[in-house]
């Protein structure tokens, strides 16, 4: 999507993305503030919970040696042995006696011992005996004892022997059959099979019942910590005793033994409310006291100190969003200028710089354009230098030009004067000038073929021995392959015009000059050798030189059409760059000039 209007500033994007980036960090931290708040709180509470499960434990593990020895006292009772050594040949008085001193004794322990609810002892020959405060039974129909006998808790009272069982989650109802409501309210049976002191055989079993609601007292003081139920539940995850009364008998949600672990916690939801629930497996039984904890009882915690939190970090982001803005706006500024610097180049106010330089990266990008700038005014100003250098010399060589027509018409006129009076040498003159000046004036082109320029040369040969009496010897050692070559016309007359100037002796001796074209790398070099004078090592490497730096008025130029070795330098570099050009090579016996054009 393309930005209009203000967001297309540099300055204003970056502040609005410093702030979606400072919202999306603060969102994301305050999630995760608010689960590791509450994950501590959880492990606080698993640890308090400990501390309080123990103590639990420890209390019920205290009431349950309290009836176990209440048991054994009990059993020990002369009431209770009688009960025991019952026979069957006693008389009927005699066993309702019996009954009214036992159920006495039961009155009086359930009198002594507020926690325990009953007290029952059952016999298969003796029937049932037993009952609370408020009831009495004193028999029980045969059906009723038949089902008793083949239930879990004579089972594994007798399977227990001589140690005590325990089972939770019994209806009161459960050992009166005349009582005809359930859910009566529940206890905890414990059970011990019995016997005569002195049989080694059991034939009953006393049951000591713990009101549930006396065994959950013991846990009701956790209650205090905060709202939820506490419950017990048994191996098959029945809830056997409960804060909440209507919570019995039920299933819990999870069965902790199946886990196989002895403590810990889970989370779950309890009528649409999230709850913590905190386990712990009891000593005596595989039974588990469990506690609830409404998460949103902490809700209004952890949401305070997340308010907090947020305006902090909303006024640490305000504060923050304020030293941005004019600290990215400082920043920025270089950028500005720059961007309205560019602007008046591209409107062709060359050669602009910023004054002053920050100390950073932006500082290392306003030096490069600076210097790009700079560059950039030089390289206009050389380019203009350059086009002047070849207009001048391209007046220089107009100026050496004569009328074309007004030539030729005279050579040949003089041509036909020298075949009249049979003047060979003469006639052979005017012919090669002609091959001579018929390139310049008929072909515009500035290149022509390494063929072509050796051409020239030939007739220019020619004229100039007719000059000199033949002391010029001229050999040409050149590849074929080269000859198709496209390089500048007139490159080397020039250098040729210099040898013999400069170069032949006074004494009339003959000079010899010798063209070579050959490869060097990537470079095509055509070199220019004469048997001459030479040149001295100081002044060489002086037109050396200045032939590098250009200076005209240092180098020699020749002395018929005045273009000279400079003129050539120039216009090799005009048209191929400054790594290309003439240069002089010292040599023991004579000059070499040597032209590098790329191959």
């Amino acid at each position: 999507m393309k930005l209009t209007g203000r967001f297309q500033h540099l300055g204003t994007q970056l502040i609005i993305f410093y702030m979606i980036i400072s919202l999306i960090v603060l969102s994301t931290s305050s999630y995760f503030i608010y689960n590791f708040i509450q994950g501590i709180i959880k492990e606080n509470n698993e640890s308090l919970l400990l501390q309080q499960f123990q103590q639990i434990d420890h209390n019920i593990e205290g009431l349950i040696k309290d009836v176990d020895s209440l048991s054994k006292f009990f059993l020990q009772e002369s009431t209770v042995q009688r009960f025991l050594n019952y026979n069957p040949d006693m008389g009927e008085i005699e066993f309702l006696e019996m009954k009214k001193d036992l159920h006495a004794s039961i009155e009086l322990y359930i009198s002594i011992y507020n926690y325990i609810e009953s007290i029952y002892i059952i016999g298969d020959a003796q029937g049932v005996v037993g009952g609370t405060k408020s009831t009495t039974l004193v028999h029980a129909n045969r059906d009723w004892l038949n089902r008793f006998i083949a239930s879990d808790i004579y089972l594994n009272s007798n399977q227990a022997f001589p140690k005590m069982s325990i089972e939770g989650g019994v209806d009161r109802a459960y050992y009166n059959p005349y009582v005809l409501s359930p859910r009566n309210g529940m206890v905890f049976s414990m059970a011990r099979g019995a016997r005569p002191l002195y049989e080694s055989v059991t034939n009953s079993v006393l049951i000591l019942n713990v009101d549930e609601q006396y065994l959950s007292s013991i846990y009701a003081t956790a209650l205090e910590a905060g709202k939820g139920d506490m419950y017990i539940v048994d191996e098959e995850g029945i809830v056997i005793s409960s804060s909440n009364e209507m919570d019995i008998g039920d299933s819990s949600p999870i069965i902790p033994a199946l886990n196989a672990v002895d403590y810990g916690s889970y989370d779950n939801d309890k009528a649409g409310v999230p709850m913590q629930t905190v386990y712990y497996k009891l000593k005596n039984k595989n039974w588990y006291i469990m506690k609830e904890i409404p998460l949103n009882q902490f809700s209004e915690q952890i949401y305070a100190i997340q308010t907090l939190l947020v305006l902090v970090i909303l006024g640490s982001l305000i504060v923050m969003f304020i030293i941005s803005y004019f600290w990215l706006k400082k920043m920025i500024r270089p950028l500005h200028i720059l961007a309205h610097k560019m602007k008046d180049m591209s409107r062709g106010e060359l050669g602009v710089t910023f004054p002053h330089i920050p100390n950073n990266e932006f500082g290392m990008v306003i030096r490069r354009f600076n210097e790009m700038s700079l560059s950039i005014l030089e390289l206009v100003k050389k380019n203009n230098e350059m086009q002047d250098k070849r207009r001048e010399l391209e007046i220089e060589a107009l100026q050496n030009q004569i009328n074309p027509h007004f030539l030729y018409n005279t050579l040949n006129m003089i041509r036909w004067m020298a075949s009249i009076i049979k003047a060979d040498n003469i006639v052979n003159c005017i012919v090669a000038l002609g091959n001579i000046l018929r390139p310049t004036f008929t072909n515009k082109d500035s290149m022509c073929t390494l063929q072509d320029e050796l051409s020239y040369l030939e007739n220019y040969i020619k004229i100039i021995n007719w000059r000199f009496s033949n002391s010029v010897v001229f050999t040409i050692d050149v590849d074929k392959s080269y000859l198709d070559h496209k390089v500048p016309r007139f490159i080397m007359q020039p250098l040729i015009e210099n040898s013999i100037t400069f170069g032949r002796e006074e004494d009339g001796h003959a000079i010899h000059i010798r063209i070579e074209v050959y490869e060097e790398g990537n470079d095509f070099i055509i070199s220019v050798i004469d048997s001459g004078v030479g040149i001295a090592q100081e002044k060489l490497e002086q037109l050396n030189e200045r032939l590098q730096l250009g200076e005209p008025q240092a180098v020699m130029k020749g002395s018929g059409n005045g273009i000279g070795l400079y003129n050539v330098n120039k216009r090799v570099q005009l048209n191929y760059g400054m790594s290309y050009g003439v240069r002089l090579v010292p040599r023991t016996d004579g000059t070499e000039v040597r032209i590098r054009l790329p191959k």
